[in-house]
């Protein structure tokens, strides 16, 4: 991203920049980029993919990308949303650089909710079967927290069919996922070993083309 700015105007990061030379992003690379200039600064970061309530009302959440930063002073990992608009919005009473909870529903929680069927929450996502599009944000909030950010098109091979062909024993594995997520900092050993001893989890496709999650495996 930096690349490209650089490459449109030389003259970098600049206020009043023209529209032209400008690039496009999505939550996705916003939520990369916050965290990247984090923990280049000695900030723990984290993105998280889950679903956030845009129309501080609580009756819908859509899909969104955003970060946990850890605030070393009061002991807590801060949710901040740096693709919002809050900051511009006094009405909603708080800054988008520190987000009530209520806000932001993870993709764990989103799947335990919908397999228990006690979700109080209506989400909005793109596929047209609402458990596997919880399911895939359940799979980049895995790969998020283990600083491997995939793509919204990448998810693991075995459910390139879809999750309807999924029995109930595969269906508890990803139950299993789920309520490791739902507690990462507390489950953190059991969460990386998944990820490197587990090869469906770590065996990605997007559209015809294998990933090996093998860079994660040799560090």
């Amino acid at each position: 991203m930096f690349a490209s700015i650089l490459y449109l105007d030389e003259a970098g990061f600049t206020k009043n920049r023209d529209v032209t030379k400008r690039i496009t992003v999505s939550c996705r690379q916003a939520s990369v980029l916050f965290s990247a200039i984090l923990k280049a600064k000695g900030i723990p970061c984290r993105c998280r993919a889950g679903f956030m309530d845009f129309g501080n009302t609580g009756d819908s959440y859509m899909e969104h990308w955003v970060n946990e930063y850890w605030n070393s002073k009061e002991n807590r990992w801060v949710l901040a949303d740096v693709d919002g608009y809050y900051e511009y919005e006094p009405r909603f009473g708080y800054s988008q650089f520190d987000l009530p909870r209520q806000k932001f529903v993870t993709a764990s929680k989103a799947w335990l909710g919908s397999r228990k069927n006690t979700l109080d929450k209506k989400l909005d996502v793109f596929s047209p079967n609402l458990l596997e599009g919880i399911c895939e944000y359940l799979f980049m909030d895995f790969h998020a927290l283990m600083n491997n950010e995939i793509f919204y098109s990448y998810q693991p091979l075995y459910l390139r069919g879809g999750i309807q062909g999924l029995n109930e024993s595969e269906l508890c594995e990803l139950d299993y996922l789920a309520e490791l997520l739902a507690e990462p900092d507390e489950n953190m050993e059991k969460i990386e070993e998944l990820y490197l001893t587990d090869e469906k989890i770590f065996t990605l496709t997007n559209n015809t083309e294998n990933i090996y999650r093998d860079v994660f495996k040799s560090q």
